[in-house]
């Protein structure tokens, strides 16, 4: 029976070609099934016998378009020959028709059913159809990336889906349930995603989807990003009475999560510092616990987490310790000023602070008020006018706030002593260039022991080299230009310190910054003034540097200042702008620092109401008259003003530059005598008004000639 089976398949696969090509066989029109993956579905073909009735034998035999032999051969009661892609899935149902169990999305395509007849002629008719099946699928995945991926903070990582399915799937990206878009951030092509500049904010869960008409497929990728810890619970200020126990909470998270916490003391390792390493516990969610608190463990702390990933955060809180009123370091001697005023402290230490402190003299209560010249200070303190040997004694303290007290302080002896006196004092003031030596005497002497001598320099440090001498003299090597200003010599010994102070003029330096820098501004000016600081021994000029604020630092524009004089008017401003100012001085020896910077607003144009008219006329008639003691100016007060006068200013003129001759001449004056007149020389005046913040133009200007003791003037 094999051989038999065997001869009849080859003999089907002789006859193809004629089969095919049968010009007298009946072909029926294409059919076109559709069916779902994993069902089951039929491709129909019908056999057709000879028109006599006769049930003859046929072979049946199925193709798939592409593949050149059947896939399916079956003929009577013999087993069927299937392809092994086929195998376990398809059988003959009905006479010719195939059925397929379990349909793949791959099954769908074009198939042949071809019916040979046996013992018959095959020029007379033909059997066989043409049926095209479509698989239609749900969408799966065959690439996905992993369950959980990890990326480095600052870097970037691509997931890529891929989907199969029919029809073909649409795949997009979703975190959070919004749907991605390619931007800034993250880039959407072909069903990948790459997310650039990794922040800690995001990390999380990113779906891939993949939809069609058939359904949906989700795969979901959890994103960790790898980096130094964020502190998302800082520690708090809290508040703990004394021996009670103290804790700070910190709350990091990072990835990966090998959290390790430190915990400082302002600026040490709590386990460095030797009161406080045997009393504190750092737990393993980053709780600082301090037992038995003391009032020197108030503080800064600070909480520091790491997980050895890039800089580590910090975040900061204050204990604050409260705890009764006490006494440290009371001396056993205290020393006062013989005949000087003095006082009796008692050194307290409390939080909340100190309510009320009760002295003892010689074991007896102290009452203060019973004692001509003595009073108690707010701290506690006695305070005695004037100290005598009725002061003497034995003297203990008992502080008091809210919380109570510590106790007694020990006793103290009270021991008069005379205060330093200066041998020698610096004298008021001292001249030098800069460049040379300089040694400014001083000397202080006491009883029984002799005081320490210190010098200090008011206001600004010099880092300059000076030496105290061992007579107390200061000595300057060589003076600098920052040893300018006020000195004070101290001497001190156990009682009280005694002051001298003198003034260093540095001569021969660039000038000292101006000092005190106003500026008043109006819609589109703005009045600058200053004062002038030390000249470094030779006339100096100034300049005002403007530049607007949201300028850069080298955008400064400097406008010249006529003369000497110690203002200016700075016009061409825009309004409703913020601008800032400084005033720059210069010597012939160069420029000095700048003064500070000072930022004001322009004010901004009305809305609704025009400004009020703002009037201020120059100074009139401005006359000059021969006298005795030089030349006599006068003049009349403006015609037009809107506020008082507040002054006048008289300039003059004997070359190129005008100079300022009087800035403070009352409203209520109208002359000035001009004297000192130099011989042989030409001189100009002009006079100006001042109202608010306002200078008026310049007055008519007169011209004095004088030559020997001759002083012609005329109008200019």
């Amino acid at each position: 029976m094999i051989w038999y089976v065997a001869t009849l398949i080859a003999s089907v696969f002789s006859t193809r070609g004629t089969t095919a090509q049968g010009a007298h066989g009946v072909r029926e029109e294409p059919q076109f099934v559709t069916a779902r993956a994993g069902e089951s579905v039929v491709l129909g073909c019908d056999v057709s016998h000879p028109l006599n009735g006769q049930q003859t034998p046929y072979v049946v035999e199925w193709f798939k378009f592409g593949v050149p032999i059947p896939f399916f051969i079956n003929f009577r009661f013999y087993p069927p020959h299937v392809d092994p892609e086929y195998a376990g899935r398809t059988s003959l149902h009905g006479k010719a028709s195939l059925q397929i169990e379990q349909v793949r999305s791959e099954d769908q395509g074009w198939y042949e059913c071809r019916v040979l007849m046996l013992e018959q002629q095959y020029d007379t008719f033909h059997n066989g159809s043409w049926v095209h099946l479509t698989v239609n699928a749900p969408p799966t995945f065959t690439e996905t990336p992993p369950q959980y991926v990890e990326a480095r903070e600052g870097g970037s990582i691509t997931l890529s889906c891929t989907a199969f399915g029919n029809p073909k799937p649409v795949v997009t990206w979703l975190r959070e349930g919004e749907q991605l878009t390619s931007n800034k951030k993250y880039m959407v092509s072909d069903g990948s995603l790459t997310v650039q500049a990794i922040a800690r904010e995001d990390r999380g869960a990113y779906s891939c989807r993949a939809h069609s008409d058939q359904g949906e497929a989700v795969h979901t990728t959890r994103l960790l990003v790898q980096g130094p810890p964020y502190i998302v619970a800082p520690p708090e200020n809290i508040t703990v009475n004394i021996s009670q126990n103290a804790l700070f909470t910190c709350q990091a998270e990072a990835y990966p999560g090998n959290l390790t916490y430190t915990w400082f003391w302002e600026e040490d390792n709590v386990y460095f510092k030797n009161d406080l390493k045997l009393r504190v516990r750092i737990l393993i969610d980053g709780t600082l616990i301090i037992f038995r608190v003391k009032p020197e463990d108030a503080g800064k702390y600070t909480c520091s987490p790491s997980n050895s990933l890039g800089i580590s955060p910090s975040a900061s809180a204050y204990l604050t310790v409260q705890y009764p009123a006490r006494v440290l370091n009371m001396p056993p001697v205290i020393y006062v000023p013989r005949k000087l005023p003095g006082i009796i402290r008692c050194p307290v230490d409390a939080n909340p602070p100190v309510t009320s402190v009760r002295w003892e003299k010689d074991g007896y209560p102290l009452r203060v008020e019973k004692y001509p010249g003595w009073s108690q200070m707010p701290d506690g303190s006695i305070r005695v006018a004037e100290v005598t040997e009725d002061s003497l004694g034995t003297y203990t303290c008992v502080p008091y706030n809210a919380l109570g007290t510590m106790g007694q302080s020990p006793p103290a002896t009270l021991v008069l002593k005379d205060p330093p006196y200066f041998n020698v004092r610096p004298g008021g003031e001292y001249r030098q260039e800069a460049g040379r030596e300089l040694v400014i005497p001083c000397a202080a002497s006491g009883d029984p022991e002799i005081p320490t001598i210190t010098w200090r320099k008011v206001g600004k440090p010099s880092r300059s080299k000076h030496n105290i001498l061992p007579s107390g003299s200061l000595q300057f090597v060589s003076l600098s230009k920052e040893d300018h200003g006020e000195w004070e010599c101290v001497a001190t010994n156990v009682v009280t310190s005694i002051t001298a102070s003198t003034r260093l003029f540095v001569i021969g330096t660039s000038p000292h910054a101006p000092a005190n820098v106003h500026v008043s501004a109006s819609t589109t000016s703005a009045n600058v003034s200053w004062e002038p600081g030390y000249d470094g021994g030779f006339e100096q000029t100034f300049s005002v540097w403007k530049k607007k604020t949201d300028l850069g630092p080298h955008d400064w524009l400097s406008v010249p200042v006529p003369g000497s004089q110690t203002w200016l008017v700075v016009q061409g401003l825009e309004p409703k702008t913020a601008y800032q100012f400084s005033v720059l001085a210069q010597n012939k020896l160069g420029t000095g620092p700048f003064s500070e910077v000072v930022t004001v607003n322009t004010v901004v144009y009305p809305v609704s109401t025009p400004e009020p008219l703002v009037l201020l006329t120059p100074p009139r008639c401005l006359t000059a008259n021969r006298t005795q003691q030089g030349v006599l100016l006068t003049w009349l007060p403006p015609a037009n003003h809107t506020s008082p006068i507040d002054r006048y200013i008289i300039e003059f003129r004997l070359g190129e530059r005008w100079e300022v001759l009087d800035d403070l001449i009352p409203a209520d004056e109208t002359e000035i005598m001009a004297r000192d007149l130099i011989p042989d020389s030409w001189y100009e005046f002009r006079a100006l008004a001042v109202m608010d913040d306002l200078i008026s133009e310049s007055s008519n200007v007169v011209g004095v000639s004088s030559t020997g003791r001759t002083i012609t003037i005329e109008s200019v």
